[in-house]
């Protein structure tokens, strides 16, 4: 099995970081240093290409121009943009054939899900040139930390071994990029020390995580008294709170990188060496939308780079705060003060383990709308649902299943149907609501 594997990483590696990649890797870190005059004049011209090429093979954008009566010519800045509507998830749902160009779609692509936070993930197709771009995003992110390619641990969120198991090794070694790749299912109090001692025997540079499991795991260091120091923690997925950050980089005195993104790739937020969060202006064209309420910015993507399925003016529903102090590290992307959308709870097994991501569970059960995971107590969780009235037992024996499977087999599930669920601050959806507490 494990030469399977390790043959499985390579592959990976060749397929995301090939002659593409270095190429779009080498164009960042140009585009990294341009004038905002020369950023928009970039901009402009990847997005008419694009124009283009949906105005010419996408079903859906042929329709939508040929009804607003506008021609590819009458989009070529990025100011153009607002003749079209934004485009929503339920949108993309709707026409999710309508907008793939049938001609780019080949076993290169690959499908995206979105993290769930409406309780019904989407499904989002990406092409081989937009994978390679994303990956040289994120090098781009890492070489800003002086990483080039360091020994890593990772704790991502994915299953990495069976939920199941008691003993370790909960962990696996992925020998193509260097990296330890650990179980955030596995991550309890019970097995803290099997942790600690698998990472400073491995004696990784860097931790790449969800913001709650960096913080967990730099909890368990604290705890028992063991001191490991990494050259940067790079964190994503999650809301990153200042306390969390704090603490994080106190334990391990290094700086903590974070970078938000979807997806949907329609829109990339990302930290320079000054602590500052900017967005990617080169990544795609976002635009923002103000919220006269609070003050803060709904982020509004355009695709510049995936060609099989593109979005144009695609809602995020993510909202940011944007900052007015110039940055020392001189760049004209936009700096943003605070992200705002994402949710970091978490749900807590009976072993103790936290579960932040819950995006998979609801997946394969099309009479749901949307779910809502519930905990006032540890190892016990309720999930509201809002469903299309053809919900069944065999639906509610699949939602359970899928449950235990990505929580814990130990988990008592009760599943409650609901007429609506309410929405929180902003009108966001909240997918996870965990009373008991960050001290659990």
């Amino acid at each position: 099995m494990r030469p399977l594997f390790e043959f499985q990483c390579w592959m990976k590696r060749l397929y995301r970081q090939g002659p593409r990649f270095q190429r779009h890797l080498k164009l960042l870190e140009r585009t990294r240093g341009y004038s905002e005059d020369a950023l928009r004049f970039f901009q402009n011209e990847q997005l008419r290409k694009m124009v283009r090429h949906c105005c010419r093979n996408v079903p859906y954008y042929q329709d939508l121009f040929r009804e607003l009566r506008l021609s590819p010519e009458d989009i070529q800045t990025y100011e153009d943009l607002k003749k079209l509507p934004v485009l929503d998830k339920k949108t993309v749902k709707l026409n999710f054939d309508k907008l793939i160009d049938k001609k780019r779609r080949n076993v290169l692509c690959k499908m995206g899900v979105t993290s769930g936070t409406t309780g019904s993930p989407a499904r989002f197709l990406r092409d081989y040139n937009s994978i390679n771009f994303e990956y040289a995003a994120t090098w781009r992110l890492w070489h800003t930390a002086g990483d080039y390619g360091k020994k890593r641990a990772s704790m991502r969120g994915g299953i990495i071994v069976p939920v199941a198991r008691q003993e370790p090794p909960f962990w696996r070694y992925n020998p193509a990029n260097l990296e330890l790749q650990m179980s955030s299912f596995h991550l309890s109090p019970a097995n803290s020390n099997a942790y600690i001692d698998e990472i400073m025997s491995f004696e990784p540079k860097i931790l790449y995580c969800l913001p709650s499991n960096g913080a967990l795991l730099a909890k368990f260091f604290r705890q028992h008294k063991k001191e490991y120091f990494f050259d940067a923690v790079f964190t994503s997925s999650e809301s990153l709170e200042s306390y969390t950050r704090e603490y994080i980089e106190d334990v391990f005195q290094c700086r903590v990188y974070d970078w938000y993104g979807q997806a949907e790739r329609v829109a990339a937020i990302g930290q320079c060496k000054h602590g500052s969060y900017h967005i990617e202006e080169d990544y795609s064209v976002v635009e923002l939308l103000e919220n006269e309420d609070d003050g803060s910015y709904e982020l509004v993507g355009t695709h510049l780079h995936n060609y099989v399925m593109p979005l144009l003016r695609y809602r995020t529903h993510d909202h940011v705060y944007l900052s007015e102090d110039a940055c020392a590290c001189g760049s004209a992307f936009r700096k943003v003060d605070r992200i705002l959308g994402r949710n970091g709870n978490f749900l807590i097994t009976p072993e103790g383990c936290r579960i932040s991501i819950t995006a998979h569970i609801p997946c394969g059960i099309d009479n749901l709308i949307e779910t809502q995971f519930c905990q006032k107590q540890a190892g016990e969780v309720t999930i509201k649902i809002l469903t299309n009235g053809l919900f069944t037992d065999k639906d509610r024996e699949k939602l359970i299943s899928n449950t235990l499977t990505y929580t814990s087999p130990r988990m008592k599930v009760d599943v409650k149907e609901v007429a609506s669920i309410p929405r929180g601050p902003n009108g966001k959806f909240i997918s996870v609501i965990n009373e008991i507490g960050m001290e659990n």
